[in-house]
């Protein structure tokens, strides 16, 4: 089911509402990424920034979801797909290479080897997320029952989780940042969420969301603690994905026919 086909919504307050909602959520998201690309080069506490930098990201990745809900709401594709695109190849994209290749830029090694990996780590994250991002427009965007291979909002909240632990070594974040690169650029078909939500999507999609709000509104000693259920439900997302994204693009055709 689309968001067309529920009556309620089509009210033309509704519609609206959602329109300047989605809009909000999107240059407000914009702004969290800008502020957080600024504040890695002048933050008075590189040690603490690891944790802002989590939050962030985790915020982004809310409001990446409401926008988008709130945009297919509306009806407006121009919103929903266009704009939305170019906020997350920055949000999600340039955001995290450059504060992953801050990271990398770290490792003990040579100055110039680890200047190397440090450029090497940001140029294959972003590209990836742009390229990803750009393939993602090849297809129908607006409402797709799966996504080929990983979104960059989940991809952003794996680093995300990564980073916090402390004494991770530098060589691990590069090693993990190019795995994660790996899945988006891939073709596993993962479940998108959104067309209207059953209940199974509904569930999913509120657990995830209280884990990820959790992750950005716990103090700093705290955050681990929702790292686990949120690295829980990735694994379950990869393993078990694939075959509900087949059975739900099936099901779609089968109403079409």
């Amino acid at each position: 089911m689309t968001w067309e086909e529920v009556s309620f919504l089509q009210k033309p307050w509704i519609k609206k509402g959602s329109w300047i909602l989605a809009n909000l959520l999107t240059f407000f998201n914009v702004c969290l990424a800008i502020v957080g690309i600024i504040f890695i080069f002048i933050a008075p506490n590189p040690e603490q920034y690891v944790f802002w930098f989590a939050k962030i990201l985790a915020v982004c990745s809310i409001f990446d979801f409401a926008d988008g809900k709130l945009a297919r709401i509306s009806g407006s594709k121009k919103l929903a797909v266009d704009i939305d695109t170019i906020v997350d190849a920055i949000a999600f994209g340039l955001f995290p290479a450059i504060y992953l290749g801050f990271l990398v830029s770290k490792w003990e090694i040579a100055l110039s080897l680890s200047i190397l990996a440090a450029i090497a780590t940001a140029v294959i994250y972003a590209g990836s997320v742009w390229y990803r991002l750009y393939r993602f427009l090849k297809r129908d965007p607006f409402y797709t029952p799966y996504f080929d291979g990983l979104p960059c909002p989940f991809a952003a909240m794996v680093v995300a989780c990564l980073v916090i632990f402390p004494g991770t070594p530098a060589w691990v974040i590069m090693v993990s940042s190019i795995i994660i690169s790996g899945f988006m650029l891939s073709k596993i078909p993962l479940p998108s969420f959104k067309g209207v939500p059953s209940m199974f999507d509904l569930y999913w999609i509120i657990t995830t969301t209280i884990f990820v709000v959790l992750f950005a509104v716990f103090p700093f000693d705290w955050m681990v603690y929702p790292t686990y259920g949120i690295a829980v439900y990735m694994i379950v997302y990869l393993i078990f994905g694939p075959g509900y994204a087949i059975r739900l693009e099936k099901e779609m055709k089968g109403k079409l026919e």
